[in-house]
């Protein structure tokens, strides 16, 4: 009797142990999503490439909140996961970065999972919403953006 209850216990157990995927898409978009698109009224400066990259990793449910910047060489990208999710996020980072470079083969895609760096993207998100940003202004920003994101892992 004790060898029927171990082995209905283990197997309850492992049953509940689904076999799901660490970033398998979901359904229907995730609600909770931190999701901004920007739109800018000067063509130099165009988001485009950001806001495709962020509307793609929104059906990811394992992700709270997306920053994304792009100039016309370059697209870096910041997202933040679920905290549940934080130990898978080596894996997480490694698939959504070959997403992302499948998806836009013509830019340099940097993507992140750094909370500085999802910041210093968001300040850039805001200035671009406003307008009091150049075009060259913008490449340099993003530049050391890349080399922060560089310097800390």
């Amino acid at each position: 009797m004790k060898r029927w209850l171990l082995l209905i216990g283990l197997l309850c157990t492992l049953s509940s142990c689904g076999n799901e995927s660490a970033l398998e898409p979901s359904k229907n978009k995730n609600e909770a999503l931190d999701l901004t698109h920007i739109s800018t009224k000067d063509q130099n400066t165009s988001q485009q490439q950001a806001n495709q990259a962020k509307a793609a990793l929104s059906n990811y449910k394992e992700i709270t909140a997306i920053k994304a910047v792009n100039t016309s060489k370059q697209l870096i990208i910041a997202v933040q996961v679920e905290q549940n999710q934080r130990l898978k996020l080596a894996k997480i980072r490694k698939q959504l970065s070959k997403e992302m470079k499948e998806m836009f083969p013509d830019l340099k895609v940097e993507l992140t999972t750094d909370k500085k760096i999802a910041i210093e993207l968001e300040k850039l998100e805001e200035k671009l919403k406003s307008g009091s940003m150049s075009k060259k202004s913008m490449e340099k920003r993003v530049k050391k953006i890349v080399d922060l994101s560089k310097e800390q892992t």
